[in-house]
C-alpha cells in the first residue's frame, strides 16, 4: 500500500493552492451539517468556517487520507479573519504542512493555510491539526 502524501511530505510542503466558490445552498447545508440549523442570518456574508470546511475537503483529498481509508481524528481548528466573505466570492487558498510528528504510531500533522481574494489580498488564516492512526516514522 503507498504512504499517503501527509506522512511523506515534509514540513513546509505546499499543498493547492485550492479555489473555492461557497453558494448560499452549500452555506445552508454545511450549517445543517454540524448541527446548526438555526444559524444566525450573515445575509450576503458566509459563515466564517464554511470556507474552511470547504477547503479541508480539497486537502483531505490530497493528503490520501479518504483513499487509504485511514482512521483520522481532526483534533484543532483555528481560524481568523480579515473580513467577511461574501456568498459566491472566489477564495484561493494556499496550504503547507506547519508541523508533523510521530508518537506511539500516530501521525500528528498541523496544516496552516492562508486565503486571499481574487486580488491576491489576504482575508484570513487557519490551522487544522489532524492524528492519524497507525502509521510510523521511517
Amino acid at each position: 500500500m503507498a504512504e499517503p502524501l501527509i506522512s511523506t511530505a515534509n514540513i513546509g510542503h505546499k499543498f493547492g493552492p485550492y479555489e473555492v466558490i461557497t453558494t448560499a445552498s452549500q452555506a445552508v447545508a454545511y450549517a445543517a451539517a454540524v448541527g446548526d440549523e438555526k444559524s444566525p442570518d450573515y445575509g450576503d456574508h458566509l459563515a466564517p468556517m464554511t470556507v474552511v470546511a470547504a477547503v479541508l475537503a480539497n486537502l483531505v483529498e490530497d493528503l490520501g487520507l479518504y483513499e487509504l481509508r485511514l482512521q483520522t481524528v481532526h483534533v484543532g481548528q483555528e481560524a481568523g479573519w480579515d473580513r467577511k466573505i461574501n456568498v459566491g466570492e472566489t477564495i484561493r487558498a494556499d496550504a503547507r504542512l506547519a508541523a508533523s510528528s510521530f508518537r506511539r504510531g500516530n501521525h500528528f500533522a498541523t496544516i496552516s493555510v492562508d486565503y486571499s481574494d481574487y486580488e491576491g489580498t489576504q482575508v484570513g488564516t487557519s490551522s487544522t491539526t489532524i492524528i492519524v492512526s497507525g502509521q510510523d516514522s521511517e
